[in-house]
C-alpha cells in the first residue's frame, strides 16, 4: 500500500504534545473506538505495547513497538496483528504551537489481506487522519 502522511497544528506547546502522544497509557483518551493498551515491556527509549480494540464487531489486538526520540519524533513498528509496517510522529516546534506530522507506510498481512487492504485502501486513507484530529480535540481541551 502507498504511503499515507497527514499533519496537523495542535494549539499546545511541544512539551505538552509529546507528553500524551508518547505515552501509551493515554491512547484510550483519543484513540477512535477506545479500546485498552497493555505495556508487555519498557527498555530505555523502547516500549512494547499490546492494543486491543473492536472494530466492525470483532475484536482486533496488536503488538507494537515504540521507539521514542524525546521530544522530536515516534517510531513505531508493527510486530503482529491485521497490519504490518511503520509509523513515524514528529513534533515541530511552530508560532501556532506544536505541528504533528505522522507519515504511516503499512500493509495489510497474508495474502487475503492485501486483497482487502486495496479494496479498502479508499476508506483506510480517508480515516487516517482521525486519530491525529482526536490527538488535537484531546490536548486542546485539557
Amino acid at each position: 500500500m502507498p504511503k499515507v502522511e497527514v499533519s496537523r497544528v495542535i494549539r499546545a506547546p511541544r512539551g505538552k504534545v509529546w507528553e500524551v502522544a508518547a505515552n501509551p497509557e493515554l491512547m484510550s483518551e483519543w484513540w477512535p473506538g477506545g479500546g485498552s493498551v497493555e505495556i508487555l515491556s519498557r527498555e530505555g527509549n523502547t516500549i512494547t505495547i499490546r492494543g486491543t480494540q473492536t472494530q466492525g464487531g470483532r475484536e482486533v489486538s496488536m503488538t507494537e513497538k515504540w521507539t521514542l526520540h524525546p521530544p522530536e519524533k515516534i517510531e513505531v513498528e508493527f510486530l503482529e496483528g491485521p497490519i504490518r509496517g511503520k509509523s513515524i510522529e514528529t513534533f515541530e516546534e511552530v508560532s501556532e504551537g506544536t505541528k504533528v506530522n505522522w507519515s504511516s507506510d503499512i500493509r495489510f498481512k497474508g495474502v487475503l489481506g492485501s486483497i482487502m487492504g486495496r479494496l479498502l485502501w479508499s476508506r483506510f486513507k480517508g480515516s487516517i487522519g482521525q486519530p491525529l484530529e482526536n490527538l488535537a480535540k484531546y490536548i486542546e481541551a485539557q
